[in-house]
């Protein structure tokens, strides 16, 4: 996995040296109101999950996991992450987590985009699935964006999406 720069910040791949800064962001309850999640319970947590992330496979090898931080150039703090989940026929899923003081300012769009790059020009990926619950309005216009298309819950190829959670495809040429 490489540094990637934006117009707007750079990505770091994940490393346990960010956990300290993550878990004050991902403490903030705003995060969680559309997730099925709860933040980390402790920064040792999130450590061994970062940890984990760093090998940038799944135990059992059939998953490249890829994680970056975000650091905008205009506060040089962490500002959330990007991450996909590549299989080995072309496909992944794609999230993300942004702080709230970070909302709004493009800066998800500027750096999901570029790791859409990242993900079709260095892992061949073809096609990225991504779930976003229904009441998430910020996302879903983030996704729609980036030119995702809502897709039938059944044609999801990776298991099952929560079920207050729209699917959405991203087929790259």
């Amino acid at each position: 996995m490489k540094l990637i720069h934006t117009s707007l910040s750079r990505l770091e791949p994940v490393r346990v040296a960010h956990a300290a800064e993550m878990f004050v962001l991902l403490g903030d309850l705003r995060i969680y109101e559309h997730l099925d999640r709860q933040p980390p319970a402790s920064q040792q947590e999130l450590e061994e999950r970062y940890r984990r992330y760093e090998t940038t496979f799944s135990p059992d090898g059939a998953e490249r996991w890829l994680n970056w931080i975000i650091f905008p150039h205009e506060s040089g703090a962490c500002a959330g992450f990007m991450q996909a989940s590549v299989n080995t026929d072309g496909t992944g899923d794609f999230g993300y987590i942004l702080g709230p003081a970070y909302w709004g300012r493009g800066l998800a769009f500027d750096a999901a985009s570029a790791v859409i790059r990242v993900l079709h020009d260095d892992f061949a990926v073809t096609a990225l699935y991504a779930t976003a619950d229904r009441r998430n309005e910020r996302s879903i216009r983030l996704l729609n964006r980036l030119s995702f298309q809502r897709i039938i819950r059944n044609e999801y190829p990776h298991g099952e999406a929560p079920e207050s959670d729209d699917v959405f495809r991203l087929n790259l040429p």
